[in-house]
């Protein structure tokens, strides 16, 4: 996994450089696998998996870049990324203060650039890699996976309270808040400028403003262009790794990906994985089976059981919050891992491809078109997408194009749904705008479905793998990449979702790539029942863990409130059941830190 750690400090103050030095030595690194320039007040070192890991490119006294840095090309042809940087290449760098990476290249980075203010950090805009940062005296602490830095770096810190509960209420939480009180995140699109005065987070790339600025080309050309796209940033990050492996789900977005890298000329050293959810959810396997056989795709299907047991409770690893990739611990041994092969995922496809059923899109249309030849056919394409008819429709997009009303009701029914008796204390006074980065509350001009669209991006994000387990393959979610991601986002919604279907456009681009009964299909996989016989092979852990553990001793929850919905007939529906395996893991992260930190600590 892709994992890092940095120290930045003042050069003109003897105190931090000290700090500086004693940091360095108590971590203990290899200097093989470190950059460092004092002059900078900057040590970088690479924490990663030395498969197909990444790299740490030197922009001279001018600071680093850490992980794959591809450069833009006009002309969308795929390219490995770059071993290094001319130092014209990195004099343009620093002389911009880094905001020319945002411009001229993409990639799964951080970047750490030094300029006459101070040095800032700035993370690529799909958040690829985790960033945290936190004080270590007069010394900045900048990170991407608190577990896999030296113990000593964890001591001192303090478990935050207010946010453990508010993830009872709501797990997807993007505020920059995390659970240790000194620990913040750097959010996506988020810079970090960090100066002798302290440091300070901006906004360096936002989303809406290219929401704002949408593309009129037609929509075949759109598709020539998206198809383009998506083959620059799966093969450019395919070149990447020697040997791959696909995880094919059965559904539209793992197909495109696997098509791409199974393009005769590309010549990629490929294995499909496909994972066989059992418990009696409808199969996948006919459609991942039906993909490898168009694509001449060898096929390993790995057999998940239920009934496997959960990691046990103190497991979780000391993480800044708890991550329900906590739970996947426990499933067989990747195919990917055992002979070193990096795994691609078709992530990400839903929210840049527009998997939608809003009838908003008929606004959106209006906005930028206004009433004309074309607006019955929208109308009626909204009204096909959204399963509703032509005056329902009507009645739910006029209040936002007459009134412009900000469309927050994604996150409130997003928590709506995840509320239940367990978490009831936690949900009262919950503010929803107090949970998600500001380009996420509001829309700022950008048309209704389209910030619908920009908000979901804070879903996409914490789709990247943030645990980095030892032994883990690489895990690389390629659609979930800049080019990509401003490409979708100038491309309206209604042309996204052309004809009133979802996901319209990305089909119509890889007609012929795939097999027809994939691209064309329109239902998606479920595994509720899947997670429904898990619950009850585990419910006595479940059941044991939770009511004598930490969030009944810190007055969270209650004891007997568990118990009701440990019942058959409570746990049996989709909402409860997902529901205590999240609380399973922030019980598993809390009696970790508990063990981490000595013992239990006053509420803060």
């Amino acid at each position: 996994m892709s994992a890092f750690l940095a120290l930045i400090w003042s050069q003109h103050e003897p105190e931090s450089r000290q700090e500086a030095r004693r940091l360095i030595d108590e971590a203990g690194l290899r200097p093989s696998r470190a950059f460092r320039s004092e002059k900078a007040g900057l040590y970088v070192a690479d924490l990663s998996a030395l498969l197909a890991g990444p790299r740490l490119l030197s922009l001279g006294d001018s600071g680093a870049v850490f992980g794959k840095l591809f450069a833009r090309s006009s002309t969308l042809s795929p390219a490995a990324c770059l071993s290094e940087l001319s130092p014209g290449a990195a004099a343009a760098i620093r002389a911009s203060g880094g905001q020319s990476l945002l411009t001229g290249y993409w990639g799964s980075y951080v970047a750490f650039v030094k300029h006459n203010a101070g040095l800032t950090v700035i993370a690529d805009p799909a958040s690829s890699i985790p960033c945290f940062y936190t004080r270590r005296g007069p010394v900045t602490c900048v990170f991407s996976h608190l577990e896999r830095c030296p113990a000593a770096f964890r001591r001192g810190l303090t478990i935050n309270r207010a946010f453990v509960s508010q993830l009872l209420a709501y797990d997807k939480i993007q505020n920059g808040a995390t659970g240790l009180n000194e620990v913040r995140e750097l959010q996506s699109g988020f810079c970090l400028a960090v100066s002798e005065c302290g440091s300070e987070e901006a906004l360096a790339w936002d989303p809406r403003e290219l929401g704002r600025r949408p593309d009129t080309r037609p929509a075949a050309e759109a598709a020539d262009e998206l198809r383009q796209t998506i083959r620059l940033v799966v093969q450019s990050h395919g070149m990447s790794a020697p040997k791959l492996a696909i995880n094919v789900s059965g559904g539209l977005d793992s197909a495109i990906v696997a098509a791409m890298l199974s393009e005769p000329a590309n010549r990629f050293d490929v294995q499909g994985v496909h994972f066989v959810l059992q418990g009696g959810d409808p199969a996948e396997t006919t459609y991942a089976r039906a993909l490898a056989g168009f694509l001449g795709l060898d096929l390993a299907e790995i057999r998940v059981d239920p009934a496997q047991p959960l990691p046990a409770p103190d497991q979780h690893p000391p993480t800044v919050r708890p991550y329900r990739e906590f739970l996947g611990q426990a499933l067989p041994a990747s195919m990917a891992a055992e002979e070193g092969r990096a795994t691609f995922t078709g992530q990400g496809g839903d929210h840049l491809f527009l998997e939608t059923r809003s009838p908003l899109m008929f606004a959106d249309h209006v906005r930028r078109c206004g009433l004309g030849r074309h607006t019955l056919g929208e109308l009626m394409n909204a009204a096909r997408l959204s399963e509703q008819s032509v005056w329902r429709v009507a009645r739910d997009t006029w209040p936002a194009l007459l009134l412009g009303e900000e469309n927050r009701r994604n996150v409130h029914a997003g928590m709506a749904n995840r509320q239940t008796r367990i978490n009831r204390r936690a949900h009262a006074g919950l503010d929803p705008a107090d949970l998600l980065p500001v380009w996420a509350r509001r829309p700022e001009g950008t048309p209704p479905e389209k910030f619908r669209q920009v908000a979901g991006l804070v879903h996409m994000v914490q789709i990247r793998n943030a645990l980095a387990p030892e032994g883990a393959a690489p895990l690389t979610h390629p659609l979930i990449s800049q080019p990509l991601i401003e490409l979708c986002l100038k491309i309206p919604a209604d042309v996204l979702c052309t004809g009133g279907v979802p996901r319209g456009l990305v089909r119509l681009a890889v007609t012929g790539l795939i097999p027809d009964m994939v691209r064309l299909r329109r239902s998606k996989g479920d595994a509720s029942r899947f997670f429904i016989e898990q619950l009850g092979a585990n419910q006595a852990l479940l059941s044991e863990t939770l009511r004598g553990g930490e969030l009944v001793a810190d007055g969270y929850v209650d004891p007997g409130d568990i118990a009701a919905c440990l019942t058959p007939q409570n746990y049996r529906t989709q909402t409860f059941g997902r529901m205590i395996l999240v609380y399973y893991v922030i019980e598993c992260w809390l009696r970790r830190w508990k063990t981490e930190l000595g013992g239990r600590q006053a509420p803060r």
